[in-house]
């Protein structure tokens, strides 16, 4: 499913833990990581007048993307995964987008929440202009638990009848089939449609079947998918559910199109990514075989 997985990294504790799911999945699918530090132009250097001072912090930025691309290569090495390094100057959101458009990028990694005068890139804000704009399925990832070893045992897939969602699915789906992990397949009735008896009925016959056919396509594939309906608001519910449930990977469909629609690029997947635990993984476009 993953042959190149970008893992943009600056060293922080929260790059440090995308690094680890990062390898965990280019184990498991035989993938190649790249992993690529952005020097970031029109931040730091542009703040500082001395020219002198602008060289010695050019300087002592390389320098530690130098350092922390060669931590990423002996962790890789060690676990005998294939690894390539890149640095790039820019735009931190532009410079990884336009990586993966021009080196056949199917996967990208990376942490957010980040801190610090050397960790700026990996802020939320960029994670989410990616997460918006990639092509590719985008994981993003919390620094929690640096000590502990990321496993993927439960995957909650969230479902609300668009394509965007189904493609999630199988994303869901065929990680699961690899990591032996169980499906939750979660539908969310919005609270805002509960005093509309039409619209509330017609939602609630929707969850139905659109949780009866993930359940159908889930065991196509040999997994028993664990169905779920709540009432509230998608963000709130999803985040509520993963927590409650032990939940280790949250997968998310982005840019739907249809009128019922709901878990997209956007407040739902936005708040669910800044706000959860888990690491998220938002899926746009047709998933790969």
């Amino acid at each position: 499913m993953f042959d190149h997985i970008l893992l943009p990294v600056d060293g922080s504790e929260a790059s440090q833990r995308a690094q680890q799911y990062a390898q965990v999945l280019a184990n498991a699918f035989d993938a190649e990581i790249h992993a690529l530090f952005v020097l970031e132009n029109g931040g730091l250097i542009d703040d500082v007048a001395d020219t002198s001072a602008s060289n010695e912090i050019e300087s002592e930025l390389r320098a530690t993307a130098e350092s922390t691309l060669e931590d990423v290569v002996s962790a890789c090495e060690a676990e005998s995964i294939t690894v390539q390094t890149s640095i790039a100057s820019g735009h931190p959101a532009d410079s990884i987008l336009e990586y993966i458009d021009t080196n056949d990028i199917d996967l990208v990694v990376m942490g957010t929440h980040s801190r610090g005068r050397l960790s700026r890139f990996l802020r939320e804000s960029v994670a989410e202009q990616v997460a918006q704009a990639a092509s590719v399925p985008v994981l993003t990832v919390r620094s929690r638990e640096m000590d502990a070893s990321p496993e993927i045992r439960d995957i909650l897939v969230a479902i609300d009848g668009s394509e965007s969602a189904r493609h999630a699915r199988a994303y869901a789906v065929s990680l699961a089939n690899t990591f032996d992990a169980t499906v939750h397949g979660l539908y969310v009735i919005e609270s805002r449609f509960g005093n509309s008896g039409a619209i509330r009925d017609l939602l609630e016959r929707e969850s139905k079947s659109v949780l009866q056919e993930a359940k159908a396509n889930a065991a196509q594939a040999g997994l028993d998918l664990v169905p779920a309906t709540r009432e509230g608001k998608p963000e709130r519910e999803i985040v509520k559910y993963a927590d409650k449930q032990g939940i280790d990977l949250i997968v998310l469909g982005t840019h739907g199109r249809t009128g019922l629609d709901r878990f997209v690029m956007g407040s739902v997947a936005t708040s669910v990514v800044r706000n959860a635990d888990q690491p998220v993984l938002t899926v746009r476009g047709i998933p790969s075989e």
